[in-house]
């Protein structure tokens, strides 16, 4: 019996189906970013009609750079599932609900978020408001570490004794020796999905290939799989 369904957006964006819930993180941005996708309009109307992103149950960002959130597109969100939750790092509408503080942890019906503040990768956005998040649905917890800098020990902090079933994390994190060290050494994912990639047509670098590289290298974990395409699903 599968535990979870992604499907992916773009870049970071997915729509994850729960035994009881649809949250979506990352999902919806609309500001080209150099090198990386985008939800377009057109891959916005997709996401509309599509089985895997309709009637969410809760919408979260893990922080407001424009290539993870787009105000206006959530807005449209919002108005079309009005009955959706919604988690933020910053103060963007009136009733949602805000992040802040080293740790927070919410409730919602069959789940438990455990979240906590980690460094944004790079030095000029160490400031910028990032959160990643423990879910435990039923006993199947997954990581969501959004743009966290590499091998950062705060991320090492937020797991603590917990045992992680399924991580989500930015590609960088397998192609860099301590990324891939402190996968193996302290997440310890029985399942690893990599993210973050452009689609083919802006794959201007090579970061599909060298992700690709990257998780066959990844020999200690037992199912690491490459989330990159619109609307790609992956069923764990």
């Amino acid at each position: 019996m599968p535990h979870c369904q992604l499907t992916l957006s773009a870049n970071a964006g997915v729509s994850l189906e729960l035994s009881r819930a649809r949250l979506w993180s990352d999902v919806l941005h609309d500001k080209k970013v150099s090198g990386f996708s985008v939800v377009t309009p057109a891959l916005w109307e997709a996401l509309q009609k599509n089985e895997h992103f309709t009637e969410p149950d809760l919408l979260f960002y893990t922080h407001c750079h424009p290539d993870h959130y787009a105000r206006g597109l959530t807005a449209q969100a919002r108005a079309l599932w009005p009955r959706a939750g919604l988690i933020l790092p910053e103060q963007e509408f009136d009733d949602q609900i805000l992040l802040s503080g080293k740790r927070c942890r919410l409730s919602f019906p069959g789940l438990s978020l455990e979240f906590g503040r980690l460094t944004h990768e790079g030095e000029p956005y160490a400031e910028v408001p990032n959160y990643g998040c423990v879910i435990d649905d039923g006993g199947f917890r997954i990581l969501i570490a959004g743009d966290c800098a590499v091998a950062n020990p705060e991320l090492a902090d937020l797991i603590g004794q917990t045992s992680i079933d399924l991580a989500l994390l930015n590609f960088p994190w397998a192609t860099l020796r301590r990324g891939r060290d402190f996968i193996c050494q302290q997440i310890r994912p029985k399942h690893l999905v990599l993210y973050h990639l452009p689609f083919a047509p802006d794959n201007r670098w090579g970061y599909r290939e060298s992700a690709a590289r990257a998780a066959d290298s990844l020999r200690d974990i037992p199912d690491v799989r490459i989330l990159q395409d619109a609307l790609q699903t992956e069923i764990i």
